[in-house]
């Protein structure tokens, strides 16, 4: 069912307005993961009012625009919550409405940051970075280094430029899909900004991951790249990177490939152990032999537990 034209079309730059008013906390309105004002669940949650729409997602309620969250929060129907917004709408002021930007746009700076960076070379920060972090030499055309990265916060502020390890991740067909950013010092550490790990928008992720090696018979995938870096030199197997659990998860190994080694991380809530196992079950239904390796110390990676 659709709202009237009117109502839909005026609440347009007003939904962070309006659904404060209407007894949404603020901290659901902002555009970064934090806490779903549905379901709860602490990070899974953002408010990016794409269009001026009052849009939001959650990994576990799904999508949908201001009305939609008015009735799941709420418990409204459709008709009380059109009635609600209508009322609002000459007493809500309108804000600036950012348009929504193009899948071209998207990939158009994936390519300009890509093609600024260079390789890793001995003594560069990335360098210097993945070896106090894993010990290892990387050689591998899908990391790069970049001298000099913008850092822009959640909420839109330019925080400077720094050092940064980007990492292409690849589809199981060898395409690529976005490129994950480390932050760092001029002498390998991480950055010190809110959160030195960042995804540039891009195409979708499930099924994607970082090639830290060629694609043979055997490969192995964690999540973190330093933690596929760790487990590679402790296995002796080459190891991938899916960047986060829920990715893990989701990853599809190209074809050609028979065995995967699964280095998962050993974490008190369980959710890398929970992505690690559900990946292994759904690949040995697809005739894969797959052999799964968590540390011993609760709160620990293979990076942590060193070599």
């Amino acid at each position: 069912m659709q709202v009237k034209t009117r109502t839909s079309d005026e609440a347009v730059g007003r939904w962070p307005g309006i659904l404060q008013t209407l007894g949404i906390d603020a901290r659901h309105l902002r555009n970064k993961h934090g806490p779903c004002p549905i379901c709860g669940g602490s990070d899974r949650y953002r408010f990016d009012d794409k269009e001026g729409r009052g849009t939001w997602y959650c990994s576990h309620c799904g999508s949908g625009d201001g009305f939609k969250l008015l009735q799941r929060v709420f418990g409204w129907d459709f008709k009380h919550a059109a009635k609600e917004v209508d009322r609002l709408i000459g007493v809500v002021p309108a804000g600036p409405v950012a348009p929504e930007r193009t899948e071209e746009s998207k990939l158009q700076a994936l390519r300009d940051v890509w093609s600024a960076a260079r390789p890793v070379t001995a003594g560069d920060p990335v360098a210097r970075y993945l070896r106090s972090r894993t010990g290892a030499e990387v050689a591998t055309p899908d990391l790069r280094y970049h001298p000099a990265l913008r850092y822009v916060d959640d909420d839109g502020a330019l925080l400077g430029t720094f050092p940064a390890m980007l990492a292409m991740m690849r589809y199981p067909d060898g395409k690529g899909a976005s490129i994950h950013r480390t932050y760092l010092t001029a002498d390998g550490r991480k950055a010190s900004v809110p959160k030195p790990k960042k995804i540039m928008a891009g195409k979708p992720l499930n099924t994607a991951a970082v090639r830290l090696s060629p694609v043979g018979r055997c490969v192995g995938i964690a999540e973190g790249i330093e933690t596929a870096l760790a487990a590679s030199r402790r296995f002796s197997v080459p190891v991938w990177a899916a960047t986060n659990a829920t990715l893990l998860e989701a990853w599809v190994p190209p074809a050609g490939i028979e065995r995967v080694l699964i280095a998962g991380d050993n974490d008190a809530s369980y959710t890398g152990q929970s992505a690690a196992f559900a990946l292994a079950r759904r690949l040995v239904r697809e005739g894969l032999a797959v052999e799964i390796q968590i540390p011993d110390t609760e709160g620990k990676d293979w990076a942590d537990e060193g070599v």
